[in-house]
């Protein structure tokens, strides 16, 4: 992930003023290849394979911890390029006889001159190993250790005109490979076929993954919320469940609309698919800045209660997207975050449990305004009929 100067500069300077106002002697970030979001947002870059965590502290410059591996490539993609090795982000067993391997006192005594560290901020402490949490209570003798993973992701909340340039980036990917999965629902084609056509344009037009695993559950598979493609061959006349999500230099995207193989829904398929389409629009409509997430969360649930879908309504309806598909805040039923300008913000009409549709869902993003929101996805838009 390229991250420009000034994006890096502005957002270490409010890490900081978090350690500030509680009085914190550093702020640990955790993250990996699967939970990368808060360190990717102050470095740009993410291990792969060893674990980081990025170190910001008043008390002196912003550094890395990570295994041996970690540091080479460090130097080459993040903005950080001081990097410490720790045995417990390292690959377990794995030997480096070369490296310098020092524990988190010897860490802190480098970084920190001798400073008495009294106070540490964690963030990322629902991914946080038990084995990392341990070494630094029990080498940092008399610490404080206080959870300001939400007070960290607030800031990511708001995006920067460069973050929804990365964004509308990452829907161009998003519109392409998802027509061309569309083209391959096929009769007698296999599910992962028609995923590995998205994904070859995702890779083809710059992107470097993926938000999630391409969705693609036909008939009874769709009862899996989230499946990802099987050897299943399409059959005429089933609906598919269908998503892909592409990233963008960090920043993630979706597409998510149900495709009958063939082309021709039934009476049955006809109804749902307008249906979740209307809820979606009449959120679109209604989103915008100053409501809580519980209020745009009624928008959606209200139809579909009207229309006869309370059985299948097991999921909220709206979220967060950026570094992850779906981050912080959540707007769902009982919700009390505001919606803001400037956010990116996914609209995710599903239903599941259905007898003879199992699962269903459409789901595209906006851009929040001062006065209501803009599709990043006009295409999507079109496709479902607005």
């Amino acid at each position: 992930m390229s991250l420009p100067d000034n994006e890096f500069t502005a957002r270490i300077e409010k890490v900081k003023e978090i350690a500030a106002k509680n009085n914190l002697d550093f702020i640990f970030v955790y993250f990996d290849e699967y939970n990368v979001m808060n360190g990717r947002y102050l470095t740009g870059w993410c291990p792969t394979i060893e674990r980081g965590a990025v170190i910001v502290s008043n008390y002196c410059e912003p550094f890395l911890i990570g295994g041996p591996e970690a540091g080479p490539y460090a130097i080459l993609e993040s903005k950080i390029k001081t990097t410490e090795s720790s045995l417990v982000f390292m690959v377990p067993e794995e030997e480096y006889p070369g490296s310098e391997i020092l524990s988190f006192s010897q860490i802190s005594k480098k970084h920190f001159g001798g400073r008495q560290i009294k106070k540490i901020g964690l963030v990322g402490t629902q991914s946080l190993p038990l084995q990392i949490y341990n070494q630094l209570a029990s080498e940092l003798k008399n610490v404080q250790i206080l959870d300001i993973t939400k007070d960290f992701e607030i800031l990511r909340y708001v995006k920067s005109p460069w973050e929804m340039e990365m964004v509308a980036k990452a829907y161009e990917i998003a519109d392409e490979g998802f027509k061309k999965l569309m083209e391959s629902v096929i009769e007698g084609k296999r599910e992962y076929e028609a995923a590995a056509e998205a994904e070859y344009i995702q890779r083809k037009m710059g992107g470097e993954g993926n938000g999630y695993r391409t969705i693609v559950g036909t008939a009874e598979r769709a009862i899996g919320i989230v499946t990802p493609a099987s050897d299943r061959i399409f059959k005429n006349g089933e609906i598919v469940l269908a998503g892909f999500s592409p990233r963008f230099n960090g920043y993630s995207a979706t597409a998510c609309s149900p495709i009958v193989v063939g082309g021709k829904p039934d009476k049955t398929q006809d109804r749902f698919i307008k249906d979740i389409c209307q809820a979606l629009f009449l959120t679109r409509e209604a989103l915008k800045p100053g409501l809580s997430g519980k209020e745009i969360d009624s928008v959606p649930r209200k139809y579909l209660l009207e229309r006869g879908y309370e059985k299948y309504m097991i999921m909220p309806f709206v979220h967060s997207s950026g570094l992850s598909e779906f981050e912080r805040p959540f707007f769902g039923p009982g919700s009390e975050d505001i919606i803001q300008q400037n956010q990116v913000i996914c609209i995710d009409i599903a239903l599941f449990g259905h007898e003879e549709i199992p699962g269903i869902r459409v789901e595209t993003t906006y851009r929040t305004t001062s006065t209501g929101c803009v599709p990043f996805s006009p295409f999507m838009e079109k496709h479902f009929g607005f």
